[in-house]
């Protein structure tokens, strides 16, 4: 229990083991320096325990006289007057702090770690969910303008080769009306029709002339004009076709059966090139309106043909998408070791300077008005600096003015 002189400002320990005896009881308090006389009550409620090693003191068993006053029983007990000095001990006017009196409050986070938290782990949470979602986004979108492109330059591909099967076979029509001496097996050794009838379209498709299948005539599906002579006017047409196409002749045979009956028939199927890669293919198959000659053109291209830009736009934009993430982790690390190191500085300064108030106040609590503040900057905690150090002088001030009235 640690008290101080209101008129002199002394400081002087007293034993609290001694004193626990004289709970619930008024105690009067004579100052051995100057002999101002202070007045405690429930002494024992009041009093702050300090460790042995607060204070560096002297032993002086005449400076202080405690009398001690029941507030019930002072008549009746009057060997509760004095209180044996020998328990009392006093300290020098300005003793020297080694500790706090009172352990500072434990927390779970401190203010650095409450900072960190705060300023740096929530922002780079936010931070990382808004460039994630926005990079999901931004992949979506582009995944969605590759898809959306593929698909109107397939549809306007697909135009293309069904316009042209119709511009071809209407060229037919016109010159087989022109020549009608002109026999079917004679198609292709006519140059002049051969090439009307066999036409580039892209830059790997082609046109062919196609006869409908006439049971009654003996004729099956028959080519009768086509870049590759080996399939011109063959009986066994379809079982050539079926061979070279193999698992795909299904869906190739289904465009070419759809045509029957002077209709229009489109399709994809897959074809086997020489070096044995699988591309899809589109066949595009219309009339040649021509009064008891069932002739059918056929115009047919790879579809890769057609989207290879699109395809070449949809890995532009991955990549786009691959350096725009890459871009946004290396900012989002930039920043958090930018705003790490500033609230590791900041925040180690911050608290060093709050360290150095609490360890002020501490000094003060326990009567050591010496004590310096070195805080001089101009924010809250040079404030706080301020109020402390007015605090101070105020008490400085107080004790003072108690001495003179004495």
């Amino acid at each position: 229990m640690t008290v101080i002189c209101e008129e002199c400002g002394k400081v002087y320990y007293l034993d609290p083991e001694k004193v626990e005896q004289y709970r619930g009881r008024n105690i009067q308090v004579r100052c051995g320096e100057c002999g101002h006389v202070t007045q405690l009550s429930n002494l024992i409620d009041m009093q702050e325990e300090l460790s042995s090693e607060s204070f560096e003191t002297e032993s002086d068993e005449s400076a202080v006289d405690i009398e001690i006053e029941d507030i019930d029983q002072a008549s009746e007990d009057p060997a509760l007057d004095t209180l044996d000095t020998s328990s009392i001990s006093s300290s020098e006017e300005k003793p020297a702090v080694s500790e706090p009196a009172s352990s500072p409050r434990s927390s779970i986070l401190g203010l650095r770690g409450k900072m960190m938290f705060l300023f740096l782990v929530i922002p780079i949470l936010l931070i990382a969910a808004t460039g994630y979602f926005s990079q999901m986004q931004l992949t979506r979108l582009g995944d969605n303008i590759a898809e959306q492109s593929t698909a109107l330059v397939l549809e306007e591909g697909k135009n293309r080769i069904m316009q042209k099967a119709r511009d071809v076979a209407f060229q037919c029509e016109i010159y087989l009306r022109a020549h009608p001496e002109l026999d079917r097996k004679d198609f292709a050794f006519d140059p002049v029709f051969s090439e009307i009838a066999v036409q580039q379209v892209g830059k790997t498709g082609y046109t062919a002339l196609i006869q409908e299948a006439e049971p009654e005539a003996g004729y099956d599906w028959t080519i009768w004009a086509h870049p590759n002579p080996n399939l011109i006017g063959g009986e066994n047409t379809v079982d050539i076709l079926k061979k070279s196409l193999g698992p795909f002749f299904d869906p190739f045979w289904d465009v070419i059966t759809g045509s029957a009956e002077r209709k229009e028939s489109e399709g994809f199927y897959r074809w086997k090139d020489a070096d044995g890669k699988i591309r899809q293919k589109y066949t595009a198959m219309t009339p040649v309106n021509l009064e008891g000659k069932p002739f059918v053109l056929m115009a047919t291209a790879y579809a890769d043909e057609f989207t290879r830009k699109t395809e070449d736009l949809q890995a532009s934009a991955m990549e786009m998408s691959r350096n725009t993430r890459n871009i946004n982790l290396a900012i989002l690390i930039g920043a958090i070791i930018l705003i790490g190191l500033c609230i590791t500085i900041y925040g180690h300064r911050l608290t060093r300077r709050i360290g150095h108030l609490t360890e002020a106040a501490e000094r003060i609590s326990v009567g050591d008005l010496e004590a310096e503040i070195e805080i001089k900057s101009r924010d809250e905690i040079g404030n706080l600096a301020d109020a402390i150090s007015r605090m101070q002088d105020s008490l400085r001030l107080s004790i003072e003015r108690l001495r003179r009235r004495r």
